[in-house]
């Protein structure tokens, strides 16, 4: 039986029957896996803290040939974000990109870019100046990763390229932007503005060093939350509950999502 040593994140941990644990953890070489951490609940020294969910760990484990599930021997905590944990809306964005990735990832698929996708938008969630918009960079990053990029370009109909200077329609249905021309004055789907738009195609494409650079206006922040998690819904047909959460946190507090928009 190989026996293999990845960096990882821990996606999700349930309990297993009298000692054990059921983990589905992301990682850097193989991919999504689901294993068994036998004894875990009884062992602080081969597993201590390190199966919390979104925690970024250095996990051993191994396999047979005839198992789905994989075996974790050990792991060791890289970086658990504490910072996350003070804020119970970091935790619902935290666990909405945890969510994301187990529905939109199939199992042992590798992919590194995936990989520091997820483990750098922890850690701007985890910093004490995260934004809102970096969710919306992380979505339209893992959209394209995944198979899903919408059209930001060109009107999905008529396939003119987009006037930055006029709104747009976005049809979750087509995947992506309808021109004015197309749409006809029809309100039927959620409007996008000419600064929205630009904003989104900077993000698509800016370098994950300089997420901190790119900016939403309350606008762009606005309009893009209600296309892009509902888009994500769409593609994968089915509801993702951290969503759920993050709405209801928002209109617990009176506020949509979160206030740490640019004003």
């Amino acid at each position: 039986m190989p026996n293999y040593i990845n960096p990882a994140v821990i996606l999700h941990s349930l309990d297993f029957a009298e000692s054990d644990k059921l983990v589905t953890f992301f990682t850097r070489d193989f991919g999504k896996l689901k294993g068994v951490a036998k004894g875990a609940k009884r062992s602080r020294k081969r597993f201590g803290s390190g199966l919390e969910p979104l925690t970024y760990c250095t996990i051993s484990f191994f396999e047979k040939e005839s198992a789905q599930l994989v075996r974790l021997d050990h792991c060791a905590i890289v970086e658990s974000y504490s910072h996350i944990h003070d804020d119970v809306l970091k935790v619902g964005y935290a666990s909405y990109l945890g969510e994301l990735i187990r529905e939109m990832v199939a199992e042992r698929e590798a992919n590194r870019e995936l990989f520091k996708l997820l483990t750098t938008f922890l850690s701007l969630i985890n910093e004490p100046f995260f934004r809102e918009e970096f969710i919306r960079i992380f979505e339209l990053r893992l959209l394209a990763l995944a198979g899903y990029q919408p059209e930001l370009s060109r009107c999905v109909i008529c396939r003119k390229a987009v006037n930055g200077n006029r709104e747009h329609q976005f049809s979750e249905r087509k995947g992506g932007l309808i021109c004015f021309e197309c749409f006809k004055g029809s309100r039927e789907y959620p409007t996008l503005s000419g600064g929205t738009i630009k904003m989104l195609q900077r993000a698509q494409t800016i370098e994950l060093t300089k997420v901190k650079r790119l900016f939403f206006s309350p606008q762009a922040c606005e309009e893009s939350r209600k296309v892009l998690p509902h888009f994500i819904e769409s593609r994968i047909e089915k509801p993702l509950k951290s969503l759920r959460f993050i709405e209801h946190l928002g209109e617990s507090k009176g506020v949509k999502y979160t206030n740490k928009c640019l004003k």
